[in-house]
Formats: structure tokens, C-alpha cells, sequence
């Protein structure tokens, strides 16, 4: 009796009948030749469910496995973009945010000064043994970037100049020069760097606004301590708000000084809302990273700190009429074509331009930050980053 019970039990096991008694009764009503019948088609139909198991843990096919790769493919090509993007906008977002804490920091120096900082005196005082620790002749010889440094919450860098003797002072011997600032560059470059000799110098991403030199009257700016400024320097070049500081002539004894300015919010006549304080300076994508001395990269020359020169001063060069005509520069994207490059040298740059795609980002004489599209009208760009054109150019103009 108990091993009929235990072959019943198995027998409903593999029919799938233990947990239904009325199927039971049916299945034991009939006679043993339909019951071997049934027993033998219900262990079939088992066993070929348990292969189809076995078969189905052995894994993927191979082509199953090509149609999942071009799935994920597909997919990576279609949200790689997408994620290109939000990373662009996100360094739009810091660079625009460090804009607005250079033209604060401009601010707070008029408010502290009664003038906005100066774009520094003559690029070889930078170098001048005289002027290594501080400056000497009634102006600040160095950039508007280093006159900053106490706004931008960098004072310690700021006091490292003067150090404690000829040796240890200035900014190359206390190794100013190589210290990046994170607020004077745009993130989608990152960091910059220029190779001069044995000294590594930290390059800015934004400039200061000069006038253009098709204006009648611009003849240029000096850069050398023994001679007097160009003829009209301070009033057909330094238009803008960030001017130079002045001029030296240490040829003569005693020496000749010249100075300039300033600038303060009162004396912005078309108005600080309608004036361009600083924006992206044009660089050249394969040089973002000087790597020697040769040729003479002056346009970057020297880094965040040196004089009223090229490396953080431009201009918008419309194509002006009254002047000498030396040349349109346009707002120039990092990857556009630049006249006179070649293999052996970079071209050189004194415009404006972004590494993002299609605008520049730049500051006003307000503090307000914004967004211009490089296709912008040369003109009216060169007339806002004039201070008192009384040409009444604004932002709503572009």
C-alpha cells in the first residue's frame, strides 16, 4: 500500500498533477492502458522542457551578441552629443562666471581707488630691475590682472611679488609667473602655459579693449622704457576702460614720466552698461600651449602680469575709414583659419575670440556678463569697448 502511495505520488509529479486532487481522481479512474499511455506522452513533454532549460542557460548567440553591440552602439552615437554639450554649456556657464568676477573685482578697485584698474605700464618693466618689487614711477607697471588679485580673493599671490630682496622679489624670481589663476581662464581651454627660455609662464584667456588700428590717429603703443609714448597714444589707442597706466623714458636722467588716465566710472561717457570691460581673447587651438621662445610669441608675452601689451589687451579691428588701413581682424572661433600661419610659426594675435561654438563671452563696465554671437558686427563691437565714442552703440544694437 504505502509503495502504490509513493508510485502515485511520483506519477502525479510528472503529469503536474500533485496539487490538483480532482485530476488525480480522473487519471486513477482510468483503465492502466490510457494511464501508460498518458504516464509515457507526460515524461516526453518533460523532458524535452528540461533540455530547452539546459539550452537556454548555455548564453547568447552570436548573432544575438552583434545585435545587443549595435544597440549600445546606436545609443553612444546618439547621447555622446548630447553629453558633448551639457559639458560645453557647463564651461560656458564658468567661463561667464569668471567674467563676472573680473568686471566685480574691477568694481570693487574703483570703489577702493576711485578708478578702474589700469592695463599697466610698458611691457619691459616687467623686467626692469628697478621696478622687480614694486613700482617706481607714480603708476602700476603691471597688468590690470595682477592689480585685481586682492578682489579675486588672491592677495597671498599678490604680496609674493615684492618679496625680501632683489633675488627673491618680482615675478619671475618668486615664481608668480607660473601660478594659474583659475578665474583668468576659460575652462574649455584649461590651463595655458608659455615655455620662454627656462621660465614657464601662466597665459590668460581674456583681454582689455584697445581702440582699432584703422582709427585715424592710432600710430601704436610703445613698449620699450627709453623712449616717449607713440604720437597719440593715450587718446587714439587707449579708448577703452582699461588703459595704460603711462609712459617712462629711463634714457633720460632724471627719467621723463608720462602718465595716463585714469579711467573712472564717472568718466565712461557712453555709459558702463554700453561699454565692453574685457572678453575672450582669440588663440589658436594648436597653440593654447606656447612650447618655446622661437619664434617670439610677444603677442603672449608675459603671461597674466605683463605690461599694457598684447597678452591681455586686443581689439575689435573693424575695418574703420580716416585712418591707415592695416587690416580687418574678425572675431575668430580657436579652430579658424588665421592668415600667415604656417607649419614653422603660429600667426600671430591681437583680436578677440572663443573656443566656444560661435559666440565670445565678455563683461561690462557694469559687471554685467554676456554672451556675443562672433558674427557680430565689427563695428559696433569696436564701439562698445570705446568708453566715450558718443556713437550711443549698445548691447541691444548686436
Amino acid at each position: 500500500m504505502i509503495v502504490r502511495l509513493q508510485l502515485n505520488r511520483h506519477l502525479f509529479s510528472t503529469l503536474g498533477l500533485k496539487a490538483a486532487p480532482h485530476l488525480q481522481a480522473i487519471f486513477l479512474s482510468l483503465p492502466p492502458r490510457w494511464r501508460r499511455v498518458v504516464l509515457v506522452k507526460a515524461t516526453t513533454m518533460n523532458t524535452n522542457l528540461d533540455r530547452r532549460h539546459v539550452a537556454a542557460k548555455g548564453g547568447f548567440t552570436l548573432v544575438e551578441l552583434l545585435v545587443v553591440i549595435a544597440i549600445i552602439g546606436v545609443l553612444v552615437a546618439l547621447l555622446l552629443p548630447a553629453i558633448q554639450a551639457a559639458r560645453e554649456a557647463a564651461r560656458r556657464s564658468q567661463c561667464l562666471n569668471n567674467l563676472k568676477q573680473i568686471g566685480l573685482a574691477c568694481l570693487l578697485f574703483d570703489s577702493a581707488k576711485k578708478a578702474y584698474p589700469t592695463a599697466g605700464g610698458v611691457v619691459q618693466q616687467f623686467t626692469h630691475t628697478t621696478e622687480l618689487a614694486k613700482p617706481i614711477h607714480g603708476f602700476e607697471n603691471a597688468s590690470w590682472m595682477y592689480q585685481i588679485l586682492p578682489y579675486i580673493e588672491q592677495q597671498n599671490l599678490y604680496d609674493l611679488r615684492s618679496g625680501s630682496t632683489l633675488l627673491t622679489s618680482g615675478f619671475v624670481n618668486t615664481d608668480l609667473i607660473e601660478k594659474p589663476v583659475s578665474v583668468f581662464n576659460c575652462p574649455t581651454r584649461s590651463g595655458r602655459f608659455a615655455t620662454i627660455g627656462t621660465d614657464i609662464y601662466a597665459l590668460a584667456d581674456y583681454a582689455g579693449v584697445m581702440a582699432t588700428w584703422n582709427d585715424p590717429g592710432w600710430e601704436g603703443f610703445a613698449w620699450e622704457v627709453n623712449k616717449p609714448p607713440n604720437a597719440n597714444e593715450e587718446t587714439a589707442v587707449w579708448t577703452g576702460i582699461l588703459i595704460k597706466g603711462g609712459q617712462v623714458n629711463k634714457a633720460s636722467v632724471p627719467a621723463e614720466v608720462w602718465k595716463f588716465g585714469p579711467v573712472s566710472t564717472q568718466s565712461i561717457e557712453d555709459g558702463t552698461s554700453n561699454t565692453i570691460l574685457v572678453a575672450e581673447k582669440s588663440v589658436q587651438d594648436k597653440y593654447w600651449t606656447v612650447p618655446s621662445s622661437f619664434p617670439w610669441p610677444y603677442w603672449e608675452v608675459y603671461g597674466y602680469y605683463g605690461g599694457a601689451d598684447w597678452c591681455h589687451m586686443r581689439m575689435f579691428a573693424a575695418p574703420t575709414t580716416g585712418g591707415t588701413f592695416r587690416g580687418e581682424i574678425p572675431v575668430r572661433g580657436d579652430a579658424d583659419f588665421r592668415p600667415g600661419f604656417s607649419a614653422a610659426a603660429p600667426a600671430t594675435e591681437f583680436g578677440f575670440g572663443s573656443a566656444h561654438p560661435a559666440i565670445i563671452c565678455a563683461a561690462f563696465g557694469d559687471g554685467s556678463v554676456h554672451v556675443i554671437s562672433r558674427d557680430a558686427d565689427l563695428f559696433l563691437l569696436d564701439q562698445l569697448g570705446k568708453r566715450s565714442d558718443g556713437t550711443n552703440a549698445s548691447l541691444g544694437d548686436l
